[in-house]
């Protein structure tokens, strides 16, 4: 059998590209015959088809004159289309897979899938395909659905992406385009939705049910090793006993109401990351008075010492967070997680079992639930983070996801993938 994944960047940038990446291994090692379609970004990881991968493309860095130019490609990549049809004529896949494809290789792609009757496949990182700003979040709004039922204008009216009504605009029309073209909608055989609430939400907003399929990621740590000793006491003797937060520093993580809930605890914070929103996280911790420390950035072993280190972790999103992949991360490691009840979240954390849900936007509670981990014996702590390291490791399992995936290939194919797999062999 021959899969082709598709991303728009072949390196772990953040999550969908980890999942992407991981999907292709994963078939690999089954037996499956991989080939990748992505940019030809710098930091992408070796690829056997890297001569049909497009130039990279970033349209943030257009000037001038070249700006009209960067719109028309934004929207509609000829590049991108010559080449996947290329690799579609040289590595004859059986199925697509694709895990994104905005403004870098662009729906130009689909047509060529489409005249070879290629099926195509869909992971959901994000909500896109129904909202031109990814993510159903308007800072100082909060969740916004005004786009549904094809009305992506609002994207521009609202300045939602960039702040810009004129770069806004050109996300807007991307998606009006999309949304009254259909041009993804009707080319994809199955969209596949990490959590129960993305599947149900694009339902919601038009996509046949019946193309949309829940498949939990799977999650498999490379890096279960435990870190040493010494690196976790020396930063527990610099922060003392604290409450962690590690991915992007951004309004719709809901950080603020963390610093909140941390003063209503009496905790510290230690904010492992970057973006935005750090400057405002400063100001208002000093504010408040709350101990928090930035480390910036951290990856390996550095990054999971501190979570090793941490009392609990905390995800206070406020917004349709989908599937984070930093949660299972610290539960693998047998570490309490603090989030709340909106979007996918509820489906990760069992509250009072594994961890703790909290309603979104609501600082009394956030802090309830942080007084309530840091007021437990390590011993309490420490049987809730066992158990949500054994669901983590029981239920996100790659042979599930194998399984699962396959299933809903064969279906696509017609045709029981084994048995084509023993025929060819």
């Amino acid at each position: 059998m021959r899969l082709l994944g598709v991303h728009r960047l072949h390196y772990r940038m953040g999550g969908a590209e980890a999942v992407h990446l991981d999907h292709l291994a994963l078939f690999r090692e089954k037996g499956w015959e991989c080939a990748e379609f992505a940019m030809d970004h710098p930091q992408n990881e070796p690829s056997a088809f890297k001569e049909y991968f497009p130039a990279y493309f970033e349209p943030k860095t257009a000037r001038g004159a070249e700006k009209l130019g960067a719109v028309a490609r934004f929207l509609h990549s000829g590049e991108a289309q010559r080449k996947f049809t290329a690799l579609l004529d040289a590595f004859r896949p059986d199925i697509i897979h694709i895990h994104g494809i905005y403004h870098q290789l662009t729906p130009a792609i689909l047509p060529p899938a489409l005249a070879r009757k290629i099926p195509i496949a869909y992971t959901l990182h994000d909500y896109k395909l129904v909202c031109p700003a990814y993510h159903f979040f308007r800072p100082g709004y909060g969740v916004c659905e005004l786009c549904r039922g094809g009305r992506q204008w609002n994207c521009a009216v609202h300045r939602c992406v960039h702040g810009s009504f004129l770069t806004d605009s050109v996300y807007a029309l991307d998606g009006l385009m999309q949304w009254h073209r259909g041009s993804i909608r009707d080319a994809v055989s199955a969209f596949i939705g990490p959590c129960r609430f993305i599947v149900d939400k694009f339902a919601e907003h038009g996509i046949t049910r019946a193309k949309l399929h829940y498949v939990p990621n799977f999650f498999e740590t490379t890096d279960d090793r435990p870190v040493a000793p010494g690196a976790v006491e020396a930063i527990r003797a610099r922060y003392g006993r604290f409450l962690l937060y590690f991915g992007r520093l951004s309004v719709e993580k809901g950080l603020s109401i963390l610093v909140e809930g941390a003063k209503r605890a009496g905790v510290s914070l230690v904010f492992v990351g970057e973006g935005k929103e750090k400057a405002e996280l400063r100001a208002k911790a000093a504010e408040l008075g709350v101990a928090a420390h930035f480390t910036g950035h951290l990856k390996g072993a550095e990054l999971w010492a501190h979570v090793q280190a941490a009392c609990a972790i905390a995800l206070p999103s406020i917004w349709y967070e989908i599937a984070p992949k930093s949660i299972l991360e610290a539960q693998a490691r047998g570490k309490i997680v603090i989030t709340t009840a909106i979007g996918g979240l509820p489906e990760m954390v069992e509250d009072g079992i594994t961890g703790f849900v909290v309603p979104p936007n609501d600082g009394a509670s956030l802090g309830a639930a942080i007084a309530r981990v840091f007021a437990m014996t390590d011993a309490e702590r420490e049987h809730i983070g066992e158990a949500a390291r054994r669901r983590a490791l029981a239920t996100f399992t790659r042979d599930r996801y194998f399984r699962e995936m396959t299933a809903i290939y064969e279906d696509l194919l017609g045709r029981p993938v084994s048995a084509q797999a023993e025929a060819t062999a």
